[in-house]
């Protein structure tokens, strides 16, 4: 075989390259500790690799996003351990506040400044942020969470981190939760506010007769009568006619209901509280609610479906003193306000509220008082609007709606205009009366008449001589015709709106039938009375029906409505009353107290009537449901307003809607409301509250019943505090996890494309001896000649 020159060339060259390729890639290995430089070296290996370097990349992201969110969380852990030491502190001064014995009125008051001290760290606490961001607004973490008022401006969003593929772990507790939050574990919790005596042994000179004996005020007890509760005119047990006590509830379903119920002198306490029980639905196998009377004589009711706000309840009592023993007479009434026009029917009041009421009744007649004997009263305590007791010398144009012409005492005829007074009255019925001695006590006209025939009646009427409401009744009988609470320029109603099927509170795109007491509002007719934002006095009527619902207005205050407006939804439409939304009635409710109507029939008109309103009456449903009506264009304003089902007076037909009531206080529910709450147990103690206590109107629960409500509190906060250390120890949980699961990728990787350094080395020194014996080969063949062969 012939060795040409181009042979030659050509294997030393391959072997050349071959050699310094293999030398390159090995040094290159040892000089870097990978095995590859580029993807095309080995596809296989750089694939696996940069898919690893994306698990380890992402695993960084996460240990470090773990790390500040954990970083917040316990800052937020920081900030429930002040929560907690406060509402410690806070507890300590509430119980000391509540040893009435010993507690003088400057010590009450040096301990509701302590409090309100208290109150005023817990707000600071709940306003902390780190580096701008408030750790309590939820994901507006740029936004104050808790105003000078109390009130809540963040949002109930949660903070996440990303702590794995589609996987997030929440790190923040969002203030709406904390401050406004609700605990389904817990029962709501109502009670009257009117202490409950046992009359047998508070006047026992004139119930058994013994003008010697002393007046004990004694609570009312289970194993009391019904006639130690309503009282009696004599000492004749065998004579007493029934009470009848007129109940109206919600259950803890949103259903409401009226129900009368009927019983004998003799009958217990015991027996009252079971037949409560009994209207809310017990039976003898099972129990929907717990009613019981308390230390204080009165009445609570305990929901005991657990997690539910909606249950309500309202009771007063009527004894016809006239009636025929075992009779309940004129006390058994269906329209309401037929009981203050009935002479001697007392009232028996559970509850009072400090809550305006609209005049309803258009007669009262008189009643005698059965602790002193021959003195009667009439109708109820006069008043004028800002609560002050009428007197003497008051006019009454300041005590009578202005539709009142004149008010006939008997068949005495007495003017109400700027001229009369109260002592008009007085005269009026003296003159009916020769014998009787009239006069006013705190705003309740007494008479003294011993000649045994005093009967009267007071009637409104209208310059047509025609009857009509002037008189309000009594507080604790009138249970939904109640004005909205004024403060400032603000009217604010006292019932939640609650959606019936969730519990959840009403929003305004949510339809009224949602929160309907009956299921429907169909049919409901809704009475207004109104004083608008320019002190105009308006009836209004909001009517729901199908297919059509309507509004009428009756502007000039004389019982003709004279103009009607359709309730248009947002794409111009009639509305059906089931269809009607919580915004379409705060629109007809705006426009009425802004003093705007649509100048035309059609939407067009109605859209542009609420945007003028809007510019001066804001309504709308605040974050318990309940609605909220402002007054733009004044910080004093002159409006009200009294909203009610058309039908209220009558008792046995519920109500389809309420939104303003005298209902029972509350001793606790599921939802708190955190810093409203302590404003209400340091308003307790600064006014000396034990109990709750209706006599001057206070709804306030007491300082006892603020130390339960303030033990709910409490765990409330330490279940979020609970949950916020969960959620730390998730969150470091995740941390260690990235960090392990990092190293083992790191460590894969490693496996991959790291270079053996020792399999390498000798790869390289391979290489090395063959490029040495190559280049070897080479020079000793160009050595050779043919002279090596001749």
């Amino acid at each position: 075989m012939r060795i040409t020159n181009q042979l030659f060339f050509n294997n030393t060259q391959k072997n050349y390259q071959s050699s310094m390729n293999g030398l390159h890639s090995t040094n290159q290995q040892l000089a870097s500790g990978l095995k590859i430089q580029y993807s095309f070296q080995d596809t296989g290996i750089y694939v696996d690799a940069m898919r690893l370097d994306y698990e380890a990349s992402t695993l960084e992201q996460i240990r470090q996003t773990s790390t500040k969110a954990q970083a917040f969380a316990n800052n937020t852990d920081k900030a429930f351990n002040q929560f907690s030491s406060s509402l410690d502190q806070f507890k300590v001064k509430l119980t000391q506040a509540a040893n009435d014995g010993a507690m003088s009125d400057t010590s009450r008051e040096a301990i509701a400044n302590v409090l309100e001290a208290i109150k005023t760290h817990l707000m600071s606490i709940a306003n902390t942020s780190i580096n701008g961001t408030f750790l309590f607004s939820g994901t507006a973490t740029s936004v104050k969470p808790i105003g000078a008022g109390g009130s809540y401006s963040g949002n109930g969003e949660s903070l996440n981190a990303l702590v794995g593929s589609q996987v997030q772990l929440a790190y923040n507790i969002d203030g709406q939760s904390l401050f406004l939050g609700s605990s389904g574990d817990y029962n709501k919790k109502v009670s009257a506010n009117m202490p409950m005596f046992n009359l047998t042994k508070l006047h026992p000179d004139v119930m058994q007769g013994n003008e010697g004996e002393v007046s004990v005020e004694a609570y009312l007890k289970t194993t009391d009568t019904i006639r130690d509760m309503v009282g009696d005119i004599d000492a004749d047990e065998t004579n007493n006619p029934n009470a009848m006590f007129y109940l109206s509830g919600v259950n803890s379903y949103g259903e409401s209901f009226n129900e009368k119920i009927e019983m004998t002198s003799n009958a217990s306490v015991e027996d009252f509280l079971e037949r409560i029980g009994h209207a809310y639905g017990n039976t003898s196998t099972n129990k929907v609610v717990d009613v019981s009377l308390n230390d204080h004589g009165q009445v609570e009711v305990t929901d005991l479906r657990k997690g539910s706000n909606q249950l309500e309840f309202h009771i007063f009592g009527a004894v016809d003193r006239n009636a025929a023993a075992g009779t309940a007479g004129n006390a058994d009434a269906t329209n309401l306000d037929a009981l203050f026009a009935s002479p001697g029917v007392d009232i028996v009041e559970f509850m009072r509220s400090d809550f305006g009421a609209t005049a309803t009744a258009t007669t009262v007649a008189s009643r005698e008082d059965f602790t002193r004997p021959d003195t009667y009263k009439m109708g109820t305590p006069l008043a004028l609007e800002d609560g002050s007791s009428a007197k003497a010398a008051t006019n009454l144009n300041a005590l009578f709606p202005s539709s009142v012409d004149h008010v006939m005492v008997g068949t005495t005829q007495v003017d109400v205009d700027g001229t009369t007074t109260v002592q008009d009255l007085l005269n009026a019925i003296e003159i009916e009366f020769p014998t009787a001695n009239a006069r006013i006590e705190n705003g309740q006209i007494l008479v003294e008449d011993t000649s045994g025939t005093f009967s009267l009646t007071m009637r409104a009427e209208d310059v047509t001589n025609t009857p009509i409401a002037g008189f309000k009744t009594f507080d604790a009988a009138n249970f939904e015709r109640r004005e909205f609470a004024l403060d400032g320029n603000q009217l604010s109603s006292n019932i939640s709106q609650i959606i019936n099927e969730t519990g959840d509170y009403a929003v305004a795109k949510t339809k009224l039938s949602e929160t309907s007491n009956t299921g429907t509002v169909d049919g409901t007719t809704l009475a207004l009375e109104v004083v608008d934002i320019q002190g105009n006095p308006r009836k209004v009527e909001i009517n729901l029906a199908s297919p059509q619902s309507t509004f009428s207005v009756d502007m000039n205050n004389d019982g003709v409505m004279d103009d009607t407006y359709v309730i248009f939804n947002g794409n111009g439409e009639d509305t059906a009353a089931d269809d009607v939304t919580y915004r379409q009635l705060m629109d007809a409710v705006g426009m009425v107290m802004a003093n705007e109507y649509p100048l035309t029939p059609d939407d067009t008109g109605y859209n542009t009537a609420i945007t003028n309103s809007r510019n001066r009456v804001d309504v709308s449903l605040d974050y318990h449901g309940q609605l909220q009506i402002v007054d733009k264009t004044s910080s004093v304003s002159q409006m009200r307003l009294s909203m009610h089902d058309a039908n209220a007076s009558t008792f046995g037909s519920p109500s389809s809607l309420s939104f303003m009531t005298n209902n029972a206080i509350v001793i606790d529910e599921p939802s708190v409301d955190i810093f409203k709450d302590l404003d209400s147990m340091i308003e307790a103690v600064r006014n000396g509250t034990y109990r709750a206590d209706g006599t001057s109107g206070d709804r306030n629960p007491g300082i006892q019943n603020s130390l339960e409500r303030l033990d709910h509190i409490m765990d409330h906060f330490t279940r979020q505090h609970t949950k916020i250390g969960a959620l730390s120890n998730a969150l470091q949980d995740s941390h260690d996890r990235a960090t392990l699961l990092k190293v083992n990728v790191n460590t894969v990787k490693s496996e991959i494309i790291d270079a053996d350094y020792g399999e390498t080395m000798m790869q390289f020194q391979q290489y090395a001896l063959s490029y040495q014996a190559m280049l070897s080969t080479v020079s000793k063949i160009n050595q050779l000649s043919l002279v090596n062969y001749m």
